[in-house]
């Protein structure tokens, strides 16, 4: 079955090509959708205790009380600035209640409570959370000396959030980079690893839209045992894309180093491409399925953040395997043909060779048995 899947796919890749790309860049675009932040415990299923108390207390005090923004104010002399932003945010709209300021024995210090109308998790708290750094305690602060600073479980989330997002593209263009110079070395084809690092991003993108689509939209969100959607956590993307890449690179170079191999032994570009998938392509289904099959189980556990990494692995896995491996690539390859192998000279030349399948100029010892047993037998 395997092998037909091959056949077909080099068959017909001026078609399969065009309309397996348009489908993962489609399901790829759904991580735009993603929001980065802290779900606490109203999105836990309702069977936990942890969840049923944080429902009775948003019925009898409001939503906000499960996560109450508290402002810190180092005073430096001007005791008035905690009263000022005090009244500033009673002021505010999507503001439940403000405490009046705390302050320390030394009156140093005070503390302003500020109570939300929504949920810690909800995107209204974030935006609470920015005009309150950004417009009415820069305003509350000016003209004095005092500094204060918005803390909270939000707020802290929302600063990682920030943090990953900021340095999501320099993270990405160290895998990137890793990925062309190790997989240039192995397979002397900058094609074929500037391939491998695009189409890794692409899954894990899918894995990330899909993830967004269930937890964070809630379409099918019934099926991982959730009632309630929220926020991605934002240590999930980090985490989750590490272990893919790995994951990833496997198949890729599974695939890659038995169509490399059929090739350095002389068979043309699409020719190999499909002996290839013939020969390891059940190694990398049957590898996908079990892997797939691990991280589903996760779906199981009766907390969030273990469905978040489960649907996240298992859709992303998946797809990588058995759309991107076993498709796209030898479609892309198959259109591509001799092309597939292009190395600029002066990269040849500075990289390292260590080739999982160097060229030779002899044949292979196959092919060299079976022209001599067709040679004649006798004396010359």
């Amino acid at each position: 079955m395997i092998a037909r899947w091959g056949r077909l796919v080099k068959a017909n890749a001026k078609f399969v090509f065009p309309v397996v790309l348009l489908v993962i860049v489609a399901l790829a675009s759904t991580t735009t959708l993603v929001r980065l932040g802290a779900a606490d415990q109203g999105t836990q299923p309702k069977k936990q205790t942890s969840r049923r108390a944080y429902d009775l207390l948003a019925e009898g005090f409001g939503p906000g009380f499960n996560g109450p923004i508290p402002i810190v104010v180092d005073v430096n002399g001007d005791k008035q600035a905690p009263q000022k932003i005090r009244e500033r945010v009673q002021r505010l709209p999507g503001v439940a209640s403000v405490g009046k300021p705390q302050f320390n024995d030394e009156r140093t210090v005070a503390i302003v409570f500020v109570t939300p109308e929504s949920a810690p998790q909800d995107e209204e708290t974030d935006k609470l959370v920015d005009r309150l750094r950004n417009d009415v305690v820069p305003a509350a602060t000016a003209g004095g000396d005092a500094v204060a600073y918005v803390s909270g479980q939000t707020a802290a989330f929302k600063d990682i959030a920030d943090q990953i997002i900021e340095r999501m593209p320099y993270f990405l263009l160290y895998i990137i980079g890793v990925t062309l110079i190790v997989l240039a070395m192995a397979f002397r084809s900058i094609v074929v690893s500037a391939t491998a690092a695009v189409t890794t991003l692409l899954s894990a993108f899918v894995g990330f839209g899909v993830l967004g689509l269930v937890v964070q939209e809630g379409h099918l969100l019934g099926l991982t045992g959730l009632d309630q959607t929220g926020p991605i956590e934002t240590f999930v993307p980090p985490i989750a894309f590490a272990i893919l890449f790995g994951l990833s690179m496997d198949y890729m170079v599974f695939l890659m180093s038995r169509i490399r191999e059929e090739h350095v032994h002389g068979l043309r570009t699409r020719a190999a491409v499909e002996h290839g998938i013939s020969a390891i392509g059940r190694v990398v289904v049957a590898a996908a399925l079990i892997m797939g099959t691990v991280f589903a189980a996760f779906i199981l556990s009766a907390d969030r953040i273990p469905k978040e990494f489960g649907l996240l692995l298992a859709v992303a896995i998946l797809t990588d395997a058995l759309i991107v491996r076993m498709t796209l690539v030898p479609a892309f390859l198959t259109l591509l043909g001799e092309r597939s192998w292009y190395i600029p000279r002066w990269l040849d030349r500075l990289l390292p060779n260590i080739t999982i399948e160097s060229p030779h100029e002899s044949e292979s010892p196959l092919r060299i048995d079976v022209e001599r047993s067709t040679e004649p037998v006798g004396p010359h």
